[in-house]
C-alpha cells in the first residue's frame, strides 16, 4: 500500500509540474513575440526617414498586424484599442470610400483610399504593440530611434549639400532628404525636431544630453539649407506654441515679434542681392492660383467632391498637366495639383472629409496638449506629449502647402499619434488587465504611464 501510495504521489508532482513548464514556456513565447514587436517598431521609425525602404516597410507592417492579430486571439486578448482618434478617423475612412463612386477616375481614387487604411494600420498596430510589451521604455526608444533616423538623414543631406556646391548666399542649390527631394526633408525635420528637444530636456546622462544636442544640432542645419519656407513656417508655429506653454501670451507675443524681425531681416538681405530667390513669390502666385481653381470646383462639388487622391486635379483638368503646359513659360503655368493637403481632401471628398480630417488632428492634440494645461501628469510624461503635439502642429502647417500626408512621412506621423497616446494613457495598464483601451480623464487630469 505505501509504495502505490508513492508512485500515485510522485505521478501527480510530475502531472502538475509538468503544465507549470509548459505554461512558462507559452508565457515566455508570448513575451519574445511582443518584444520582438517593439524591436521592429523602433526599426520602423528610424527606417521612415528613408523613402526608397518604404515599399519593404509597408509590406512588413502588414505581415506584422497579422502575427498581432493571430498572437491576440492565442492570448483571448481583444486587440481593439480605444483612443479618441478612433470616431473621427472612421468617419474619415467610410466617407472617402462613400464618396469613390463619384470620383473622377473610381479605379485611382479607391487605391488611394486603400493606401490611407494601410497607413491607419500602422497607426492600429503601434498602439496594440505599446499595450502588449510591457516595457515602460518602449515608447521613449521608438522616439530615440525616431531622432537617430533623423540625424543619419541630415548627416546625407548636409553632405550631399556641400558637394553640391550650397552656399548661405541663395537657395539655387537645397539640400535634399535620400532619395527625395527639399520638400521631404523639410516635413522629416520639422516633425523630428521637437522631439529631439524634448528628449534633450529628459536627458539625465552628459553623453544623452550631448547626442540629443549634436541632433538637433543636424537636424536643424538640414532643415536651414532645405531652404522650404513651408517648413520655416512649421517651425515658426511649433515656436509660438512652445512660448505659449512655456511663458503665457507676454513670451508667445515676444517669440512673434522675433519671427518679424527675422522675416524683415531676409527680406533686408535680399535686397542686397542675398536669398533673393528665398523671399521670390512665384511659388506663392501659382499655388494662389491653383487653390483658387480648387476652391471653385469645391464650390461646384461640396459633399463628394473629384476623387479621392492628389492626382484627382490634373485628373479633372488635364490641360494642366506637365505635358500640356511644356510650351509655356514657368511663371505661367498651373501646378498639377493642390499642394494643400487639407484642400486636397475637400476638393477629393467634399467638406464632411475635411471636418473628419481635421478633426483628427484636434482630437490628438487635445490629448498631447491639453488646455488648460492640466497638473495630473507627471514631467517626462508632459514633455514627452508635448513634443509630439509641437511634431503635430508642424506637420500640419506643413501640409498647408504641399501635400506631405503620404507614404514614410504618414507612417512617422501614426507612430507619433501612437506613442502619445500611449504615454498620456494607460493603455498598457488596461491591456494586461483584459481591458485594452486608454483610461478616460477624470476630472481634467491623466494618469501617466511613464515614469520620470
Amino acid at each position: 500500500m505505501p509504495e502505490r501510495m508513492n508512485s500515485t504521489t510522485s505521478s501527480s508532482a510530475h502531472s502538475v509540474i509538468r503544465p507549470a513548464q509548459a505554461v512558462d514556456r507559452s508565457a515566455s513565447a508570448r513575451a519574445w513575440f511582443w518584444g520582438l514587436q517593439g524591436y521592429v517598431m523602433m526599426a520602423v521609425a528610424c527606417a521612415s526617414f528613408f523613402p526608397l525602404l518604404f515599399r519593404y516597410q509597408e509590406h512588413t507592417v502588414i505581415i506584422l498586424i497579422v502575427l498581432c492579430l493571430g498572437m491576440c486571439a492565442v492570448e483571448k486578448v481583444n486587440p481593439w484599442v480605444k483612443t479618441p482618434l478612433d470616431l473621427p478617423l472612421w468617419l474619415f475612412i467610410v466617407w472617402v470610400l462613400c464618396t469613390v463612386p463619384f470620383a473622377t477616375d473610381p479605379a485611382y481614387s479607391f487605391a488611394e483610399w486603400k493606401k490611407f487604411v494601410a497607413q491607419a494600420g500602422v497607426f492600429y498596430w503601434a498602439l496594440l504593440v505599446l499595450s502588449r510589451c510591457g516595457n515602460e521604455r518602449l515608447p521613449r526608444l521608438v522616439l530615440q530611434a525616431l531622432v537617430l533616423g533623423a540625424s543619419l538623414l541630415a548627416c546625407y543631406a548636409l553632405i550631399e549639400f556641400v558637394q553640391r556646391g550650397g552656399t548661405w548666399r541663395d537657395r539655387y542649390v537645397r539640400a535634399h532628404a535620400f532619395g527625395s527631394d527639399y520638400n521631404w526633408l523639410s516635413t522629416y525635420m520639422v516633425v523630428a525636431i521637437p522631439v529631439a528637444g524634448s528628449l534633450l530636456v529628459l536627458g539625465r546622462p552628459a553623453w544623452n544630453r550631448i547626442s540629443q544636442a549634436l541632433a538637433l544640432g543636424l537636424t536643424g542645419a538640414a532643415q536651414l539649407f532645405s531652404y522650404t519656407r513651408g517648413g520655416w513656417l512649421g517651425h515658426a508655429a511649433q515656436g509660438v506654441m512652445l512660448a505659449l506653454l512655456v511663458g503665457g501670451r507676454r513670451m508667445a507675443f515676444g517669440v512673434l515679434g522675433m519671427l518679424a524681425l527675422v522675416g524683415a531681416g531676409l527680406m533686408a538681405a535680399s535686397h542686397s542681392g542675398f536669398q533673393t530667390d528665398t523671399v521670390d513669390a512665384k511659388t506663392v502666385d501659382t499655388r494662389l492660383m491653383v487653390w483658387t481653381i480648387g476652391l471653385g470646383e469645391v464650390a461646384t462639388h461640396p459633399i463628394t467632391g473629384i476623387g479621392f487622391g492628389n492626382n484627382s486635379f490634373v485628373k479633372r483638368f488635364p490641360a494642366y498637366s506637365v505635358e500640356k503646359q511644356g510650351h509655356l513659360p514657368e511663371r505661367d503655368r498651373i501646378i498639377p495639383a493642390m499642394h494643400n493637403t487639407f484642400l486636397m481632401v475637400t476638393l477629393g471628398s467634399g467638406i464632411p472629409a475635411l471636418l473628419s480630417f481635421t478633426w483628427i488632428f484636434v482630437a490628438l492634440l487635445r490629448r498631447l496638449i491639453p488646455i488648460p494645461w492640466t497638473s495630473g501628469r507627471d514631467r517626462a510624461t508632459a514633455v514627452i506629449a508635448a513634443g509630439i503635439g509641437l511634431a503635430v502642429i508642424g506637420f500640419a502647417v506643413r501640409n498647408l502647402f504641399d501635400y506631405m500626408f503620404m507614404g514614410s512621412l504618414a507612417h512617422l506621423f501614426w507612430l507619433l499619434a501612437a506613442v502619445g497616446l500611449t504615454v498620456t494613457g494607460s493603455s498598457r495598464l488596461d491591456a494586461t488587465r483584459g481591458e485594452p483601451g486608454l483610461v478616460q480623464e477624470q476630472t481634467g487630469t491623466f494618469v501617466p504611464s511613464l515614469k520620470p
